[in-house]
């Protein structure tokens, strides 16, 4: 097909060639034969994908469009909005404590196993106590020698300066009987929260190295166990690990452009991975201290589930939605039925039939709502822009360019892309046939 004002690249190359100026100009040299083909070509080029374009947009011109923009009348509701942040995390036991023997000896003794319930103050295991009884008489009878000391040294008229010696060696007396009967105390290993036991790495006859004071971060005291603690790393080196059962935190994390939003006391929705089924918690701390991967600064947040829950597990993974601004018995319109010129929001209202423009002042948005927070009141009708996508005329969706999912073949409306098979017009890809030069 020869469009109107163009060449007939087909019939007659050589002519199309002919009448091509020399680029260089007058004074300069001709350019070789197959460089001037090559312009001919991008003319000819230029020419067909105008035509298949042509073409193509008038068959599509031709039918249905594939995108529609219709109307339809919605009522203006009153209804809860809700800005959440969404995160991820894992389900952690609210508490957990990783004890470890405080005193040196052999174990004489384990009296649990993992899955064990036990309650704050039980004995889990023992050392061998003789030693540590032995302590204990040997600093009591320093503290009655020294006690002694200081009456007879006091009836005696003794000098200011012996009385203060006398008293600070029942001081100290006194100090080692106190650290003796602790020691001995802390031959039984006892567990200081109700729970679970998670893990016990004991056995009878085993000799442990007292590890002195236990405590770990977050833990409520020291001496024989470490008391609650969440960090499970230091679960690795605990002789006996026990969880809080049905308590459960989670951990999460929100990046730099959110946590401003969070803060401690916001209510959460929690869902485990591949269940449906929402549990709630509340934000109990947001972290200061940010951890940077990627690029992506990220802060943790820890969020309290609520009551006491049997049908989670700690480790799991969860999705958290966190609300961190609720606004109740809002007026709301869908956010597609709002329009705006020069910062002016309005809406076409239906009223008795007629259609009218109200100006708006808007609110939050939330969810494809928008709070309407003057001009509109509920049970109002506004008009919503719907925007309906139908698919492509002549079947599986058409393309300008490439084959497949067009009305015709290779994406133009002949055959192999162009009007003519092979490609270029006479098949062999340059106007003569050959590759270069003929």
């Amino acid at each position: 097909m020869v469009l109107p004002g163009t060449l007939d690249a087909q019939s007659n190359p050589q002519e199309l060639t002919a009448e091509l100026p020399a680029l260089d100009g007058p004074a300069g040299p001709r350019k070789p034969f197959w460089r001037r083909r090559m312009v001919v070509i991008g003319a000819v080029i230029v020419v067909v994908v105008s035509s298949g374009i042509g073409i193509w947009l008038s068959q599509s011109g031709s039918s249905t469009p594939a995108l529609q923009v219709t109307t339809q009348v919605v009522a203006v509701t009153t209804g809860t909005m809700k800005q959440t942040v969404s995160t991820s995390g894992t389900l952690e036991p609210a508490e957990q404590a990783n004890l470890n023997f405080a005193v040196s000896g052999q174990v004489t003794a384990v009296n649990v196993s993992s899955g064990q319930t036990v309650t704050t103050g039980e004995v889990l295991a023992s050392v061998d106590p003789s030693a540590l009884q032995d302590d204990v008489q040997s600093a009591q009878s320093n503290l009655t020698s020294a006690d002694a000391r200081l009456s007879s040294d006091e009836s005696d008229s003794a000098s200011t300066s012996q009385l203060d010696s006398d008293q600070a060696s029942v001081a100290s007396a006194q100090s080692q009987l106190s650290t003796a009967e602790t020691n001995l105390a802390d031959a039984n290993l006892t567990s200081t929260v109700s729970g679970t036991v998670a893990s016990v790495d004991l056995t009878v006859g085993q000799e442990v190295t007292g590890s002195g004071s236990n405590s770990s971060p977050g833990s409520s005291g020291a001496g024989t166990t470490a008391a609650a603690s969440t960090s499970s790393s230091s679960s690795t080196s605990a002789q006996i690990v026990v969880i809080s059962t049905g308590t459960y935190t989670v951990s999460a994390t929100v990046d730099d452009t959110q946590v401003g939003q969070v803060k401690q006391g916001d209510q959460a929705v929690i869902t485990p991975t591949g269940s449906t089924t929402n549990y709630y918690g509340t934000v109990s701390s947001v972290g200061l201290i940010a951890s940077e991967s990627s690029g992506v600064a990220t802060f943790p947040v820890v969020i309290a589930v609520t009551g006491t829950q049997t049908a989670l597990y700690a480790g799991a993974s969860v999705t958290v939605s966190i609300i961190v601004k609720q606004i109740n018995d809002a007026i709301e319109v869908p956010t597609a039925a709002i329009s705006y010129s020069g910062g002016q929001a309005t809406v076409t209202a239906v009223v008795h039939g007629s259609h009218v423009s109200k100006s708006v002042t808007t609110g939050e948005v939330a969810s494809g709502e928008t709070q309407i927070t003057s001009g509109l009141s509920s049970g109002d009708k506004v008009l919503e822009r719907v925007v309906k996508f139908n698919g492509v005329p002549g079947g599986g969706g058409r393309s300008l360019f490439g084959g497949g999912g067009t009305g015709t073949a290779g994406g133009f409306p002949s055959g192999g892309g162009f009007p003519s098979g092979g490609g270029f017009p006479s098949g062999g890809g340059f106007p003569s046939g050959g590759a270069a030069g003929g």
